[in-house]
């Protein structure tokens, strides 16, 4: 009975941080970030290169109608370009701009910033316990959806 009402609270928690924590794209109200989606696209594509669309979709556990929604949004403001793929032309990949890189640096400053002042009365032991959590949760998360 008691795990159940921590769930519940989790639950609750959980909702409120997503709607909270991209806060008009920060958690500082700013109109000048970018899109959660184009975010985590856009570091992916930083980590790992040029990524076709079928990868990207796959890495997200989306269908490649939205990747392609995704993608051609972010292409039209810059921040992505296609290129063809060398090993098979019918593919093309797509890769960061350097716009999409000053776009994402910016954002993750921005991100950072909101971050360190909304934790800033949090101890070290605190915000480490936090992080563990989360990417516990997440891991979870996202070993859940695999096996559905």
């Amino acid at each position: 009975m008691m795990k159940l009402k921590s769930i519940e609270q989790i639950e609750h928690e959980v909702t409120v941080l997503m709607r909270r924590a991209d806060y008009k794209r920060t958690l500082d109200g700013s109109k000048n970030g970018i899109e959660r989606s184009a975010y985590l696209l856009l570091k992916q594509l930083c980590a790992n290169g040029p990524l076709s669309i079928g990868s990207i979709a796959e890495l997200f556990g989306l269908d490649i109608s939205t990747i392609s929604r995704q993608v051609a949004a972010m292409e039209n403001k810059g921040l992505i370009a296609r290129l063809p793929d060398e090993k098979d032309s019918r593919i093309s990949l797509v890769q960061t701009t350097e716009e999409g890189k000053a776009a994402l640096q910016r954002a993750k400053e921005q991100r950072m910033e909101a971050y360190t002042e909304v934790l800033e009365d949090w101890t070290e032991e605190d915000t480490e316990h936090l992080a563990v959590l989360l990417a516990r949760l997440n891991r979870a998360i996202e070993e859940r959806k695999k096996a559905r």
